[in-house]
């Protein structure tokens, strides 16, 4: 025994001094973990070493004997899982003299054949700070009696151990944060050079996933409704969130950080297991959604969170740049459709129209909005009810060109069916629009094909003035109401007729505005019936006798004679009188 103790000393002192070399060598991790192990196995006489390493909750094998070599990095367990996961947690020493997988801590690992292993002893590998970030594992498949010199000199490798392998994964750390960083100028620069939303969100779902080396990675877009609209996902393949798992998707952003159990809902049946969902925001407004799915053996740290908070804001300012970008661009181009128009440039319109998807080869119609009540075109009341009805305008039909001013808001509607049905649901959309912003909304017939534009244009242009001058409340007037105002709207006050007509129009008009009278309403509903004193009567809601009465002091005021005048040139002559606001349509 004299002798013994000596040798076994020297041999301790001689295993340790290798690892000393070892762990000071310039040597990267993985080599140098082998070289422990062959160590190890040499210094203790077991069949199998195999060295695990710590990352949150997970223990990986990071070096193994030859044998199974192979298995590195593919056996993983939880803290919780095997006796190698309760020596990490209990950051103490533990050895099974024999019958090892009788042990009730014990976890069997197909791959490593533990059935043939009868005695184990495993021993923590420990920080300087006494956190556990590793395990030393021996196997050997007969009963063996591990002394406490072997678990002495198991504790020294370890400690000796412990300081490669923190310097080691600091040196990762840093490293990975680095390339984190370069990754993310990189990810920067190609946003940058992105000028549409879906294009931002392609970039950043391709650089995220490469950043993160996660199994997807997708952007969505939140729309005015809080929906949710998928802009990118790389890799391409992948499915999109069913519509039901939109809502849970929101909620782990509003919760934050990661939701593993909503991997499955957002990409069931696609192999991802953790779920890290961050909002895309500026400021106060939130631009949409990133979602990262990672597999079940890589897990989301903090700095990654990070990584993909930093990418979202990224993605969030660009995409909000690229849609003002397109929407001022948007906006040029219906602008130009409509002073096109407006010039009787048909084929240049359509072009400008086909630039904003909206092809006049398919029936549409137009519609233009002017604000009532004495509101001016420059007026904030009028800008911003003609943004409330420019957007409404739009969303009635798709593929819609609307421009909303400064001045009059113009629709270009495509009706997307033939016939008159389709032009009729349009108009009828309209109507309580107008009402409800205080505008009048003239729209054209129903046309097709780029030279009848500037035809469609003409007849919202002159339904829109008809109806300003006879809808003091707003709405909406077609082109195939106006009736007779239509081939009115385009005299002018200055080129109408000055005869006798025109000169009784204004006396009435005159007489109604001082004594608050409707003698010259009653003229129209009495020459629109034919001069049928019991039809006026009737649409009057007045006694025969009433009317009669009226129609006396209309003859009294202005000499006419109302049994024996040209009764179309008296009607024409109030339209124009109602045209040119002489009096107010209200009157």
């Amino acid at each position: 025994m004299a002798t013994t103790a000596p040798h076994g000393l020297r041999e301790e002192n001689r295993t340790l001094y290798r690892v000393i070399k070892l762990v000071s060598s310039p040597l990267e991790l993985g080599p140098m973990l082998e070289g422990i192990v062959d160590l190890t196995t040499e210094a203790t006489d077991c069949h199998a070493c195999f060295i695990y390493l710590r990352a949150g909750d997970r223990l990986t094998m990071r070096a193994a004997s030859p044998v199974y070599a192979d298995v590195i990095d593919k056996v993983q367990m939880g803290v919780d899982e095997g006796l190698t996961g309760w020596v990490a947690r209990h950051r103490t020493p533990e050895f099974i003299r024999e019958n090892a997988m009788g042990d009730p801590r014990m976890k069997y690992v197909p791959l490593l054949e533990e059935e043939r292993f009868q005695s184990m002893v495993a021993v923590p590998i420990l920080s300087r700070a006494g956190d556990s970030i590793g395990v030393v594992v021996l196997h050997t498949e007969a009963p063996h009696e591990f002394t406490e010199d072997t678990l002495k000199l198991l504790v020294h490798i370890a400690s000796l151990v412990s300081g490669a392998v923190e310097n080691a994964q600091l040196y990762d750390e840093q490293r990975h944060r680095v390339n984190s960083l370069a990754g993310l100028s990189a990810l920067a620069q190609h946003v940058a050079d992105a000028t549409e939303a879906r294009e931002v969100a392609s970039v950043v779902a391709r650089g995220v996933r490469r950043l993160l080396d996660s199994r997807i990675c997708q952007v969505y877009r939140m729309s005015q409704d809080e929906g949710l609209m998928l802009l990118a996902s790389y890799p391409e393949a992948a499915p999109t969130a069913p519509a039901g798992s939109a809502i849970a998707v929101l909620l782990a952003a509003l919760d934050g950080g990661t939701r593993p159990h909503l991997a499955q809902e957002v990409w069931p049946g696609l192999d991802v297991a953790n779920l890290l969902v961050t909002p895309l925001s500026t400021g106060d407004e939130r631009v949409g959604l990133l979602c990262v799915g990672a597999p079940q053996n890589r897990s989301f740290s903090a700095e990654d969170t990070e990584i993909a908070r930093a990418a979202a804001h990224l993605a969030a300012i660009a995409i909000k740049r690229a849609e003002l970008i397109g929407r001022l661009t948007n906006a040029n181009i219906v602008k130009d459709l409509f002073e096109a128009l407006e010039a009787g440039a048909a084929e240049f319109a359509a072009t400008k129209a086909t630039e904003v998807g909206c092809e006049l080869t398919r029936p549409f119609l137009i519609a233009v909005a002017e604000p009532v009540g004495g509101r001016g075109h420059g007026s904030s009341e009028w800008r911003a009810a003609a943004e409330s009805v420019g957007r409404a305008l739009g969303q009635l039909t798709p593929c819609a060109a609307v421009e909303v001013g400064p001045g009059p808001v113009r629709g270009l509607l495509p009706a997307g069916a033939p016939g008159a049905q389709s032009s009729s649901r349009l108009v009828q959309a309209c109507r309580e629009l107008g009402r409800h912003y205080r505008a009048v909304i003239g729209v054209s017939d129903l046309h097709d094909g780029a030279t009848a534009a500037t035809l469609a244009y003409r007849e919202a242009q002159d339904a829109v003035k008809v109806g300003t001058a006879l809808m003091p409340e707003g709405g909406v007037i077609a082109y195939s109401e106006t009736g007779a105002y239509r081939y009115l709207v385009h005299i002018s006050a200055d080129d109408a007729p000055h005869d006798r007509m025109r000169a009784a129009v204004d006396a009435l008009a005159d007489y109604d505005r001082r004594r608050r009278t409707v003698l010259l309403g009653t003229l129209e509903s009495y020459l629109a019936e034919r001069r049928s004193a019991i039809e006026t009567a009737r649409a009057l809601f007045i006694h025969p006798n009433t009317l009669r009465q009226r129609l006396g002091r209309i003859e009294e005021l202005t000499g006419l004679r109302l049994e024996e005048e040209d009764l179309l040139s008296l009607e024409l002559a109030i339209k124009l009188a109602r045209l040119h606001g002489r009096p107010a349509a209200n009157a």
